[in-house]
């Protein structure tokens, strides 16, 4: 069943669009930088949702991407590691999309904050970055290149993300989002219910104006999620079937496995799927996907 329902949702590709004009910056758009393998590019680490406590303000960043860091570390990435915060509580983030952020700023308007710290600190000097997320984050980073190749008002002309992998990410909405109502009136959570018109809005495989290569990751074992993390068009698909291997893996820590050895189902599309039964972590599998600019 699992197989069918990947190759069903296994649609598109990566496709190089042509740079806006720079006439909203009163600038020309800077050089397409090339895309090519590479360890020494920026990437934008985001954050899930800040959780179900209505007292919280925010969550420490090396909570979430800790374990992550460390594996970049360990494996000499060179390129500059930005953990994005955007509630006003978070801690441990370097980089802020804005000070005074709730659980009722929009998915849209944290998207395009985001597109204009990416676009200020590297695009406009023909710089491409990688996007990593957990969660709610993944919709984040769709919303961000959807905006900007739109053309929405008040969006940056153009941007250059190279690669972006989303861990967990509910693109085709999460059925836990219905407790909004009753325990969560919050906007974002209301955003990633199935069928909401912020999930109208996001493109299926939006792209940068250098091409963007989309890798999804999703877990059997992640019940608040589950095949919802397939729910875009990416161009690679990675899925973990629940085995012993992947005893006490959550949706919480999804991103945080990055050692052993893990069956999972592996797509690039549009080749059917393969079964590997020595599959890395996802936290690795996110960090090579990074790495590689087309096939792996």
């Amino acid at each position: 069943m699992f197989l069918a329902v990947l190759t069903t949702l296994a649609v598109g590709g990566t496709a190089t669009a042509a740079a806006s004009s720079g006439a909203a910056s009163g600038k020309a758009a800077a050089a397409v930088p090339p895309r090519n393998d590479s360890s020494d590019d920026p990437v934008y680490f985001l954050k899930g949702y800040l959780g179900a406590s209505s007292d919280a303000k925010g969550t420490d960043c090396m909570d979430s991407w800790g374990p992550a860091n460390k594996l970049f570390e360990e494996e000499g990435w060179t390129g500059p590691r930005h953990f994005v915060g955007y509630y006003s509580g978070d801690t441990n983030c370097n980089t802020r999309l804005l000070d005074d952020g709730t659980k009722n700023t929009s998915l849209k308007e944290l998207g395009r904050l985001l597109a204009w710290d990416i676009h200020r600190a590297y695009s406009q000097v023909g710089q491409s970055v990688d996007i990593v997320s957990h969660s709610m984050g993944g919709l984040i980073a769709q919303a961000a290149i959807t905006g900007v190749e739109r053309g929405e008002p008040g969006w940056p002309p153009y941007i250059y993300v190279e690669d972006a992998v989303s861990i967990a990410g509910p693109h085709a909405g999460t059925a836990f989002a219905y407790a909004c109502d009753p325990f969560e009136p919050t906007t974002q959570c209301r955003e990633m219910r199935p069928g909401s018109d912020f999930l109208d809005w996001t493109g299926e495989n939006p792209q940068s104006a250098q091409g963007t290569d989309w890798t999804v990751i999703g877990a059997a074992a992640d019940w608040k999620i589950g095949l919802s993390a397939m729910g875009m068009s990416a161009d690679h698909r990675v899925w973990y079937p629940e085995t012993d291997a992947t005893e006490g893996w959550t949706h919480e820590n999804l991103n945080e496995i990055t050692t052993g050895v893990y069956p999972q189902w592996y797509q690039n599309v549009p080749e059917r799927p393969k079964n590997d039964r020595t599959g890395a972590a996802p936290a690795r599998v996110a960090m090579n996907a990074l790495y590689w600019c087309e096939k792996w």
